[in-house]
C-alpha cells in the first residue's frame, strides 16, 4: 500500500522561493510543490518533537540587526566584512577600517557595527570561507570597551540589537550570561557560503560551524537548537494531527488544476493574509475580493490619465473576475493554509517551551521570534505570525 506521506514528494523545486517564507506560505509560492515541501517539513519537526531522528534541522531565528557577511574573500583570501550589499551588483567589500568609512560613512550607526566586526570577528572565523550572521550586541558598556551595549538589571544580562524587536535576558550566572559579560561582540551566524567568486556563492544553511575557534571578547550564539529539550503536550499533539489531517484531507480532495488559480495573486494573496493575521481575522474569499478592490482602487487613485485610469480599471476588473471565476479554487487553498499555520502554530509553541534565552518586547514577555527549519537545503519559517504581529504592531503604535 502507498503512503500519504510517500505520495507526497517533492518532485520539482519551489523556484519561487527567493528569501525566507512561513511554512503555510509554500502554498501560495508553489501550488503542490508547496504544499508537499510545507507537510515534509511540519511533519520532520512533529517527528523530532516526538523523539524521532530526522535530517532537517531546526535553529532558533534571532532577532539581530544589522546582517553581515564576512570571511576570507574566495578570490584574495583577505578578511572582510561587509554588510549584505555584498551581493549587490557593485558589491561593497571591507577590509579595513578605511573602507568602512569610505562605503558606508553616511550610516554611523552601520560604521560602528561594522569596525567591531572587523576587529573581533578574525579571532574566531575559520581561515578560508564566507559566511552571514546577525549582529546581536557589543558587549558590556566598561572603560575598555565604551560601546557596549549590554545591560545588567534584576541579577540579568539584557542585549536588544533591534530597537523595535526583541530584548534577550539571561542570568548572569549562566552560560550564555558569562559570554556576554565577558565579550565585546555578539553574533549569531546561520549561513555559510561556498564559490570561488563572491558573485558564485551558493548558500548552505544551518551550517557546521565547528570550524569557528573560541575567544572570550566573541559572544559567538549557537542557532542550532537542541530539540531534546523540547516536547509537545498531549494537547498540542492533538491538535496538530487535527489540523495536519484537515490539511492533507483538503489536499486530497482540490484538484492539481485549482493551483493555477494562483497565478499572477501569489504577492497580492498573501499581503491579504498578512493584514488578516494582524487584524486577528480568518482569511476567506470573500475577504479576499475586498481586499484586492481596496488594493487597485488605490493604485487607480493614483493616477490622473484617462488611459492610464482605463488600465488600471480593466486590471481591476479582470482580478476581481478571476476571483470570482475561481472561488472555489480559492477556497481549497486557504483552507489548507489554515490548517497548515494552526498545525505548524502548536510545533512553535512546543519549540518555545525552554528557550535559551528569556525574550520580550517593550516589557511584556513573549516567546522566541521563532525558529527556521533546513530541509534539503531549503530554509523555512516557523513563526508565531499573530503574536509578532500583535507585539509589532504595538511597536508601531505606541
Amino acid at each position: 500500500m502507498i503512503t500519504f506521506q510517500y505520495y507526497l514528494t517533492e518532485a520539482a523545486s519551489e523556484d519561487k522561493l527567493k528569501h525566507l517564507e512561513h511554512a503555510e506560505d509554500h502554498i501560495i509560492n508553489a501550488g503542490f510543490d508547496g504544499f508537499a515541501h510545507a507537510y515534509h517539513n511540519l511533519q520532520d519537526v512533529h517527528d523530532q518533537l516526538s523523539g524521532k531522528k530526522n535530517k532537517t534541522k531546526i535553529t532558533t531565528k534571532y532577532d539581530g540587526s544589522p546582517a553581515i557577511v564576512f570571511g576570507h574573500h574566495p578570490e584574495t583570501g583577505q578578511f572582510f566584512v561587509a554588510s549584505k550589499s555584498a551581493f549587490n551588483k557593485d558589491p561593497k567589500i571591507n577590509y579595513t577600517a578605511e573602507d568602512i568609512e569610505k562605503n558606508h560613512g553616511h550610516a554611523p550607526g552601520l560604521v560602528q557595527k561594522l569596525k567591531q566586526a572587523l576587529e573581533h570577528l578574525p579571532k574566531i572565523a575559520p581561515k578560508t570561507g564566507v559566511y552571514q550572521g546577525d549582529i546581536m550586541h557589543s558587549g558590556l558598556n566598561t572603560k575598555d570597551n565604551p560601546n557596549g551595549d549590554v545591560t545588567k538589571e534584576g541579577g540579568k544580562y539584557h542585549f536588544q540589537a533591534n530597537p523595535t524587536g526583541v530584548k534577550y535576558s539571561t542570568k548572569v550566572g549562566s552560560e550564555e550570561g558569562k559570554k556576554a559579560a565577558s565579550s565585546k561582540f555578539g553574533i549569531a551566524v546561520h549561513t555559510a557560503y561556498h564559490g570561488d567568486t563572491i558573485e558564485g556563492l551558493k548558500a548552505e544553511y544551518a551550517p557546521d560551524l565547528s570550524g569557528f575557534s573560541h575567544h572570550p571578547d566573541v559572544h559567538n550564539i549557537d542557532t542550532q537548537d537542541d530539540v531534546q529539550h523540547a516536547k509537545m503536550t498531549p494537547e498540542q499533539h492533538e491538535l496538530y494531527n487535527k489540523h495536519i489531517k484537515h490539511a492533507t484531507e483538503e489536499f486530497k480532495n482540490t484538484p492539481k488544476k485549482a493551483y493555477k488559480a494562483l497565478e499572477g495573486h501569489q504577492d497580492l494573496l498573501k499581503t491579504y493574509i498578512n493584514r488578516t493575521v494582524r487584524e486577528g481575522t480568518t482569511p476567506t474569499v470573500a475577504g479576499y475580493r475586498s481586499h484586492a478592490n481596496e488594493y487597485h482602487a488605490k493604485l487607480i487613485a493614483k493616477v490622473k490619465t484617462p488611459k492610464a485610469i482605463a488600465a488600471k480599471t480593466e486590471t481591476l476588473h479582470n482580478d476581481l473576475s478571476h476571483i470570482d471565476k475561481h472561488t472555489e479554487n480559492f477556497q481549497h487553498l486557504l483552507t489548507m493554509h489554515h490548517h497548515l499555520q494552526q498545525a505548524k502554530d502548536q510545533l512553535t509553541t512546543a519549540l518555545s517551551a525552554k528557550p535559551k534565552f528569556e525574550t520580550s518586547m517593550r516589557g511584556k514577555p513573549t516567546k522566541p521570534e521563532g525558529y527556521v527549519t533546513v530541509r534539503e537545503n531549503r530554509p523555512t519559517k516557523f513563526v508565531d505570525r499573530g503574536e509578532f504581529s500583535r507585539m509589532h504592531l504595538g511597536a508601531r503604535t505606541e
